[in-house]
């Protein structure tokens, strides 16, 4: 998973096919692009997984806003908790930089608000 991620980033249009994730067990179906070396790959995997946790958080973030877009539709107004809820969300990346993964790939160290009522 991560090798064909950093590969589809290294090389967008490539043809590959990559085998249990295994640098050693990558095919390469491109004659008219050069496949990166190793270390560059493994560089790349190295990138995304530490950008892994933020990503997340981003991606569970978003959910948790359009969830409650409804608050912001122009005849209504929020209360006060939902408008604090909601920047709260929005400053989560920038207050979060313990956030990490478990050994399940989940997301830790996150200080989730409290969606109001």
């Amino acid at each position: 998973m991560w090798i064909a991620k950093a590969l589809n980033i290294l090389t967008p249009k490539a043809g590959f096919s990559v085998y249990e994730d295994n640098i050693n067990k990558i095919e390469w179906f491109s004659e008219d692009i050069e496949r990166p070396l190793n270390d560059t790959i493994l560089s790349k995997v190295s990138e995304l997984k530490a950008a892994e946790p933020m990503r997340l958080l981003r991606e569970e973030r978003n959910r948790l806003l359009s969830e409650t877009d409804w608050w912001a539709v122009a005849d209504r107004t929020m209360t006060a908790e939902q408008t604090a809820y909601r920047n709260a969300l929005r400053d989560l990346p920038a207050n979060s930089s313990n956030a990490s993964l478990d050994e399940q790939g989940n997301l830790i160290n996150v200080s989730w608000p409290t969606k109001p009522e």
